[in-house]
């Protein structure tokens, strides 16, 4: 039996690294969340069997207050903005409020403007969605060129009064009427906010590597919402009805959606939201660190280990082995006449060479196995858990593949052999330079054999 048993740790950066299962903890936080939200929903269902109306002034608070704390978030964080998407919706649902605040107070049976119908609250509400809906639609624009504030401003300040304006003075399209219900203007709105509410996703979707994952997630999620908001509100009859107060919650998923991708985000994780750029460039900086520190312990040409790298972790390896008194064992390989391939072929065929005996090794090896090219055509490898006898049969095994390849090349065909020398760590070596100057003692020892074959280290008497 050979003893050469397979290991499934592997070395990285000079130490011994170990991927440990994290312990799932529950999250309370979550369920917690859960069960607040279907404590709510349930209260106000319940609500609006009391009385709709209450019910109704508790859903649209719920959303207004959303809205302009979004608008205080962003105006109070857009000196540290990286870019404008979320000032522009900031602005944009301080008069999207503005618009469900009337909209509320507009609303059957609250008695505020007592010389309207119920009319008046659906233009209300058709004007806040139409408004809605365009700031998700236009706001990709910004997360690319800055937006002037003064002009921002002064649009949505135009916008907005110029379509109050037009409902008060009843230039405004009729879309609801007492007895009758929806208007065809209202209908075709609703589908129409609800095709722009679509786009607004595809842009959204396209954009995504613009946002956290996360924040992306949510915000998506409440333009499904918003989207299925405002089809349900194409089938009600009664302001009062159930389709009614079916669409209602959808605006308060939408809302809720908004308030965990912006608000929560922005108090909580404000790094994921306000500084988004900046989280991907650390990212890219932290990628970018690990992969010189990579390249530093590779051979740039064969991609196997240097010699400093192949130090450090052999010296770990000896230690490990003594402390647990296991074999290990080290092979040096050497191609024989290689001055003369590079001589004869050229360079370019000498590293082509230098490739494919790289990669045949790394083949042949574990994962555990730690490779190295040692110096010009001579490579190393270390093979932990591994026996004289197992390290012998790689050897042999190396030996014979290396023999078998064959290149075609412009000046004919190439073949060429190998020399290997096997060492096996004893108590007479306690360092990485005996173990493998003792493999290097065997190596010459193949050479002096006439080459193209395995000799093993023996102690001298």
């Amino acid at each position: 039996m050979t003893n050469r048993q397979p290991r499934y740790d592997f070395l990285s950066g000079g130490r011994r690294e170990y991927e440990l299962n994290e312990l799932k903890v529950p999250q309370v936080k979550t369920l917690t969340s859960s069960l607040f939200i279907g404590l709510v929903l349930v209260g106000l269902y319940i609500t609006s069997l009391y009385s709709y109306l209450l019910f109704h002034s508790l859903t649209e608070i719920f959303s207004i207050v959303i809205g302009w704390s979004i608008f205080i978030l962003a105006w109070n964080s857009q000196q540290r903005l990286e870019n404008h998407y979320l000032l522009f919706l900031g602005v944009a649902f301080f008069f999207i409020s503005l618009v469900d605040l009337l909209h509320t107070l507009a609303y059957k049976g609250m008695g505020v403007f007592s010389t309207h119908d119920a009319n008046l609250a659906t233009q209300l509400w058709i004007a806040a969605r139409y408004l809605q809906s365009s700031s998700f639609l236009i706001s990709p624009l910004f997360l690319r060129q800055k937006m002037r504030l003064p002009w921002a401003l002064a649009g949505f300040t135009v916008t907005t009064t110029l379509v109050l304006a037009a409902i008060f003075t009843g230039l405004f399209p009729d879309s609801f009427i007492e007895g009758v219900g929806l208007m065809p203007f209202k209908v075709i709105s609703e589908y129409l906010i609800s095709l722009i509410l679509i786009v607004a996703g595809g842009l959204l979707f396209y954009n995504r590597a613009a946002f956290d994952r996360q924040v992306w997630r949510w915000l998506f999620a409440s333009l499904l919402f918003s989207i299925a908001s405002e089809l349900t509100f194409t089938f009600y009859v009664g302001v009062y009805d159930f389709l009614n107060l079916l669409g209602h919650f959808f605006k308060i998923a939408a809302f809720y959606f908004l308030y965990k991708a912006i608000i929560e985000m922005g108090l909580e994780r404000p790094q994921r939201l306000l500084f988004q750029n900046l989280q991907k460039n650390q990212q890219e900086l932290r990628e970018a660190l690990e992969e010189v520190q990579r390249l530093a312990m590779l051979d740039s040409l064969t991609g196997l280990y240097n010699r400093r790298h192949f130090f450090e972790g052999g010296e770990i390896e000896i230690e490990r082995a003594q402390r647990y008194h296991h074999p290990l064992s080290a092979i040096m390989l050497d191609l024989d006449y290689f001055k003369q391939v590079n001589d004869r072929f050229g360079h370019n065929i000498g590293d082509l060479v230098l490739r494919e005996v790289a990669e045949c090794c790394r083949q042949e090896t574990r994962t555990a196995d730690i490779l190295c090219r040692y110096g010009g055509e001579e490579f190393a490898i270390l093979l932990p858990e591994t026996s004289m006898e197992a390290a012998m049969e790689v050897a042999e095994r190396l030996r014979q593949l290396i023999a078998q390849m064959k290149f075609s090349t412009d000046k004919g065909p190439l073949t060429l052999t190998a020399s290997l020398g096997v060492a096996v760590l004893c108590d007479c070596c306690d360092k990485m330079e005996i173990l493998l100057s003792h493999a290097d003692q065997a190596l010459y020892e193949a050479k002096h054999s006439g080459r193209d074959c395995v000799r093993q280290y023996s102690q001298p008497n």
